[in-house]
């Protein structure tokens, strides 16, 4: 029974080695953005890990919640950045809430998601949290978190 039981265990180590040399590694990355919503203004972002280092983005609403405060938001957006290199876009779930600063001021926070995208970012997933200020028509987000890479090959 003792040697059926080791054999049993040594058989498992290489299948447990070999799932594991294909296991998904979380590497970091950080999107700084910087957002102009004056008319025409043009939303430009930096990136660090294993994204493009710098492009331009577009934020769509997708829904936005009521939490009965003239002061409190709610807001989805989807958000597609592209690549000034040209390596292709990656999309962005996030789920923010707004909090009123000022007459024309704000700040928000919340999670994201990496969901995808075209080129070398097609099979991109990720989640982060992103952090954003605005002043009049400028604003600034922070958006940090992980990349999940390796994943099945």
């Amino acid at each position: 029974m003792i040697r059926l039981a080791v054999l049993a265990v040594g058989l498992l180590v290489p299948v447990s080695a070999a799932g594991s040399a294909q296991a998904a590694v979380q590497v970091p990355f950080t999107i700084t953005e910087q957002v102009d919503f004056a008319p025409g203004g043009a939303n430009t972002f930096t990136a660090t890990g294993p994204l493009c280092p710098s492009g331009t983005f577009l934020d769509t609403l997708v829904a936005a919640g009521d939490v009965k405060s003239p002061t409190k938001g709610v807001a989805v957006l989807r958000t597609v950045y592209s690549c000034d290199d040209g390596s292709g876009t990656f999309n962005m779930l996030k789920h923010v809430f707004i909090t009123v600063t000022g007459p024309d001021s704000f700040v928000n926070t919340g999670p994201v998601q990496l969901l995808g995208g075209t080129g070398v970012y097609s099979d991109l997933t990720g989640h982060g949290v992103d952090n954003g200020a605005t002043t009049g028509t400028n604003g600034v987000g922070r958006i940090s978190g992980w990349v999940l890479q390796g994943q099945g090959a």
